[in-house]
This record gives C-alpha cells, structure tokens and sequence, in this order.
C-alpha cells in the first residue's frame, strides 16, 4: 500500500482512500479511521461524564458488577461491558487478558511469562496485570510472538 501525505491549507482534515477494489486491507483501514473518532462515555465519583478517547484508556476492569475504565491520571466507570469494550475498540488495539480485565495492548510496557501458561503485563503507569492462560496464547499470536 502506498501512503501519500499532503499538508494543505484545508478548514478541516480530510482523507481519501483510492483502491482498485475495496479489498480486507482497506476496509481494516476505514474501520481503523472510523474507530479512532470514537470517543467513550464514562464517568468519575461526582458523576461528571467525560468522554475519552480509546487512545487515552490503558485498561478496564470488572469489579463487583461495575466496570472501570483507568487512564494514566484517573479511574472512572462506564456502562458499557468489557465484552462490548472489546469489540468496540479491538481494532485500536483493545485486548481480553481475563475474565475480568481489558488492556490497551498500546500501553503495555513489558511482559513476562508466568508459570501455568500465564503473562505478566507491565503496564506504562507502572501497574501490573495478569493475562490469565486463556488468553495468553491469543495475545502471543496478536503480537506476532
């Protein structure tokens, strides 16, 4: 795929994407672009809603019944189900690593293997999380380990 940038005085961004055939390759592209102007919904201990970008979340959480959404500044909650996280954001690189947990493969800073087929994921805030043996051999493979 050949990529062309062009900085032009414009009122607003635009883009262009020209292809003999809407093929996969393309269409993961659009899916990317439309997903990237996505923004979240979620809310702090005052219910003061804000709406973040996908960018912005390093990972969720489920705990009693209630998701929540860390950046690298605050915790919030959100309606919205880890599953649904998940699909929604899977493209931006949004990842299942437990029954209760989805992390931004984007901020991962390290990882370690565990014992029982398990990943230890450090994360750039400098928490850790467990990638449970479920989905370790999944998150080897989006990686390309």
């Amino acid at each position: 795929m050949k990529i062309t940038v062009e900085h032009m005085d414009l009122p607003e961004n635009e883009v262009i994407l020209r292809c003999p055939v809407l093929d996969e390759e393309m269409l993961g592209v659009l899916s990317l672009l439309r997903s990237g102007l996505q923004r979240l919904c979620v809310w702090d201990d005052s219910r003061r809603t804000t709406l973040l970008t996908p960018n912005e979340v390093v990972y969720c959480e489920t705990v009693d019944d209630r998701v929540f959404v860390y950046t690298g500044q605050a915790m919030y909650q959100t309606a919205l189900g880890l599953g649904e996280l998940e699909s929604r954001y899977s493209g931006l690189g949004f990842f299942r690593a437990g029954k209760s947990a989805v992390v931004n493969l984007h901020h991962i800073r390290s990882l370690v293997s565990q014992g029982a087929g398990r990943i230890e994921a450090t994360l750039v805030t400098g928490e850790k999380l467990m990638v449970s043996r479920r989905y370790a051999p999944l998150l080897r493979e989006r990686l390309g380990l």
